[in-house]
């Protein structure tokens, strides 16, 4: 068996999918049904069943996949280790993926990435956008395979088994109207203030939106029904809405301070407490490569507002 068959296999279980996973690994489709068919040959079974378009583990895949993981972790880890042993300045190499949502990825990782950049440019970093700002779904699937290494979320406190997570600031969180709106004037915003507004609402907290669900209890106990708001996939849609006077939304503070500070929407003084936080999180069954651990620190020094028991495990103790 060879590495690069075992990765194909890897990435086509994860995916469920032979276009998929050549997209994900750079490949032609056809260079990974050789790499996955060669393999076949290789343990002597075949290793998925294929029903037009969908592709999932035979009995004989189920059993390699765990194995392939730890090979390919082993390989990754030993290639780390010997790059950074070799290194002529002593410098940490090699690559890391990290995902994260699109608030996150547009507005507080700029600075840490050019920080890391300058700090350690033997490490290569992947990043990958996705929709989710919570630690479910994809986020959570993709740490628990090793599809990514570290997982940025906004999200309320984690505590789950298997997964560490450090909490790196609390994200305030603005509720927005247009520059000129009555509730501007307001001393403090009351959901009740709300009940007449036109709303305009980020991604669903099913899907994973922590403060739009927080928003959506607080208008509740009010009485304040949400059924009609407009709902929106991305922050900026939301926001020039609201700078359109479209209505009133509620948005991760970094990502209207500009617009506040310029005069183009109005930060309401809002009544109720948002509990979101900006969050790092890895698999605590994987191994903690010295890549990783560099860019936990700097994502530390970067994004961190200060120390304390709330800031969870350390590199040193990624369990």
């Amino acid at each position: 068996m060879e590495l690069r068959e075992l990765g194909a296999f890897r990435e086509v279980a994860r995916q469920s999918s032979f276009s998929r996973a050549a997209l994900r690994l750079g490949y032609v489709q056809s260079t990974v049904s050789a790499q996955v068919k060669a393999l076949e040959r290789d343990v002597g079974a075949r290793l998925f069943d294929r029903l037009g378009r969908s592709v999932t583990l035979t009995a004989a895949g189920e059993a390699l996949l765990p194995h392939a993981e730890r090979l390919l972790d082993a390989a990754a880890a030993a290639q780390s280790a010997v790059a950074e042993a070799v290194a002529a300045d002593g410098r940490l190499v090699g690559s890391i993926s990290v995902s994260a949502p699109e608030s996150l990825l547009t507005y507080r990782l700029p600075a840490l990435l050019s920080r890391f950049r300058t700090d350690h440019p033997g490490i290569s970093v992947r990043l990958q956008p996705t929709p989710i700002g919570r630690f479910r779904s994809d986020p959570r699937r993709d740490i628990a395979s090793g599809a990514v290494d570290l997982a940025f979320v906004l999200d309320t406190p984690l505590d789950v088994p298997g997964f560490s997570a450090i909490r790196l600031r609390n994200e305030p969180i603005s509720v927005i109207a247009p520059a000129a709106h009555r509730l501007a004037s307001f001393g403090v915003v009351a959901p009740a203030d709300l009940a007449d507004e036109p709303l305009l609402l980020p991604e669903a907290p099913d899907s994973g939106c922590a403060y739009r669900g927080q928003f959506e209890r607080q208008l509740g106990e009010a009485r304040i029904e949400t059924d009609g708001a407009m709902e929106f996939a991305s922050i900026e849609a939301v926001k020039q809405c609201v700078v359109a006077g479209m209505g009133v939304s509620v948005l991760p503070g970094v990502s209207v301070a500009t617009d506040v500070a310029a005069g183009r929407l109005a930060e309401l003084t809002w009544q109720e407490p948002f509990e979101v936080f900006t969050q790092l999180v890895w698999n605590s069954r994987r191994s903690l490569r010295p890549a990783m651990a560099a860019f936990i620190d700097t994502a530390r020094e970067v994004l961190g507002d200060g120390p304390g028991p709330a800031d969870g495990p350390g590199p040193a103790d990624p369990s």
